[in-house]
């Protein structure tokens, strides 16, 4: 009779308690199979989802000050008086519009005391400790629950947008199933094709399964169901692969195909990650992430005229690999800095914005930098395009926030901090990046998770060979005179020559394979998986940088460059 109470008083309460419900299968562990399709609903309440359906009157509204407005006139039946003040309103319109603002009302106090529950963290009885955090979506919860439910023995099987295996809200989550060996398969699959007709093209979902699993199978990028079984998609990461790739986070590297993943975790085996959190040794180069100047919030410290106690404000558009000038200012727009004005060593960009030098030294003595260069990363970038890491040094000035700077704790040896900046820019470094970045964004999460050679990595022949090529791709004008100085450089600027520079670029892109430890035909996959493979293998790299440099020059001109130079070190012509 006890146990019968307590299940009427949870069905009156409208919660589903599972011991309670199946006693017996719990007694034994759990269920032995677990299939579901859960809702994709975000808990908190999307006000124009909720009147999209209900009153184009408030849905219509053009910002959110205005839409708040109307709901507000809703709570009086005031809403159509107040938007059609010539026509009179029926008490039966008015007393419509105050049943839906009540109506509104329980929804959002529904999904305000849900998303309480939800966040109850687990040390304190919560229900979801690994995915209550954050803005909270159904789907993370119901995962949490499948995996709760199943027994030792069990298999779960559920599907899920793929971000259950890459976002930061479900990093918890996921790395708990791929550390305790409960990953079993995840297969993605793109609805580009149409597979479900009503569902946006661009939606990302994944066919999830939980149990008991040694390595974990995947397959990412498929655009239809018999692309899960082919064997040049699937690949395999065991728990000790997760945290060797991703071991800040332990969510999930995206490949397009096996070799993607097993060349990627030879380079993980030969570099550690730039930053390991948690590590004591992690931080091998020192780094100190600080984004300087935000946009928005620091908009009211920007000028709009340069003076002497100024300074430019760089944007991360203005740089580009190895270039400091790469756009410029002018009549109010960016524009692509000509080659000409590369040529001179006196020409400096022109900002949209100026900076006040005093603000800018302040926040730099803050993290103890008092050198007269700067180095730091596009955030805004894809894993489509020509290139994904951009990054350079810059002269001292005023940094916004898309560009975050890496400051370094040592700077007594800023030789090394040539051969990271090589480094950042090589074709192998890159490559990995390609496989992490799945939005916009190179965030600092992945960042620091990308393998970077440590500089005890660096012999002094290796750094003389690194050194003498990046000063002479990064110092082209006399802005840039500290950096040089710090190389050991004090010569003048050298000249901005394009296919001097190609083949400088060349060199260090096959010395830095050689220091990965990479074989030729590697690095010839890199550079173009169908070279290797064959045009139909299902992976790509740097497909929009060879079809630019075809039509540009009538071929693949790095990938000639390239395997030339690594061929000339092979012979020790390279020096």
């Amino acid at each position: 009779m006890g146990s019968q109470r307590r299940l009427n008083f949870l069905s009156v309460a409208g919660v589903f308690h599972w011991p309670l419900r199946f006693p017996q299968v719990f007694a034994r562990g759990g269920f032995d199979c677990v299939l579901g399709n859960p809702p994709w609903e975000r808990i908190k309440l999307q006000e124009e989802e909720f009147f999209a359906t209900r009153s184009p009157m408030v849905t219509e509204a053009r910002n959110k000050a205005e839409r708040t407005q109307r709901i507000d006139w809703l709570a009086d039946g005031q809403l159509a008086a107040n938007l059609y003040p010539d026509v009179a309103p029926s008490e039966q319109t008015s007393a419509a519009e105050r049943r839906l603002y009540r109506d509104f009302l329980k929804a959002r106090r529904t999904a305000e005391a849900l998303s309480l529950f939800v966040h109850v963290k687990g040390d304190n009885g919560g229900r979801f400790p690994l995915t209550g955090v954050g803005d909270v979506n159904t789907y993370a919860l119901f995962a949490e629950t499948m995996d709760q439910l199943t027994g030792e023995a069990g298999r779960a099987g559920f599907i899920v947008p793929t971000g259950i295996a890459t976002d930061d809200s479900t990093k918890a989550f996921f790395g708990q199933i791929s550390q305790s060996a409960r990953l079993v398969s995840l297969l993605d699959l793109e609805n580009r094709e149409r597979l479900f007709t009503d569902v946006d093209s661009r939606v990302k979902f994944c066919l999830l399964t939980l149990g008991a699993a040694k390595q974990s199978e995947f397959v990412f990028f498929a655009t239809q169901t018999p692309q899960l079984t082919d064997p040049r998609r699937r690949f395999t990461l065991t728990p000790e692969e997760f945290r060797l790739i991703n071991p800040n986070t332990l969510t999930c590297p995206v490949f397009r195909s096996e070799r993607d993943a097993e060349l990627t975790k030879k380079l993980y085996r030969a570099a550690p990650v730039l930053i390991e959190d948690g590590n004591p040794d992690g931080n091998p180069w020192g780094i100190r992430f600080m984004a300087m100047m935000h946009m928005s919030n620091d908009s009211h410290l920007f000028a709009g005229e340069p003076s002497d106690n100024r300074l430019s404000l760089y944007e991360a558009k203005m740089i580009h690999q190895f270039d400091h000038r790469w756009a410029t200012y002018e009549d109010g727009g960016s524009r692509d800095v000509t080659l000409e004005e590369k040529a001179d060593p006196d020409f400096e960009v022109t900002p949209r914005y100026w900076i006040d030098r005093f603000e800018v030294e302040q926040r730099l003595s803050v993290k103890g930098w008092d050198r007269g260069w700067l180095m730091g990363w596009r955030d805004i970038c894809r894993a489509t395009d020509e290139r994904t890491v951009i990054a350079s040094v810059i002269p001292s000035s005023g940094v916004g926030n898309q560009m975050p700077l890496m400051l370094f704790a040592d700077a007594t040896n800023p030789e090394t901090f040539a051969a990271l900046l090589g480094n950042l820019v090589a074709l192998v470094f890159d490559f990995v990046a390609r496989h992490k970045v799945g939005g916009t964004h190179l965030n600092y999460f992945i960042y620091k998770q990308l393998p970077a050679l440590s500089p005890s990595r660096y012999s002094e022949t290796d750094l003389g060979f690194i050194n003498s090529r990046v000063v002479a791709l990064t110092y082209t004008a006399n802005d840039l005179k500290s950096w040089a100085e710090d190389l050991g450089y004090n010569g003048p600027p050298f000249r901005f020559e394009p296919d001097r520079r190609a083949q400088l670029r060349a060199e260090l892109d096959a010395y830095y394979a050689r220091l990965y430890g990479l074989t030729r035909d590697e690095l010839r996959f890199i550079l173009d998986p169908a070279d290797v493979m064959g045009e139909d293998y299902p992976s790509e790299t740097f497909r929009v940088l060879k079809n630019r440099e075809i039509r540009e020059h009538g071929e693949y001109r790095t990938q000639r460059l390239v395997l030339e130079a690594w061929d000339k070190l092979e012979r020790g012509a390279l020096k």
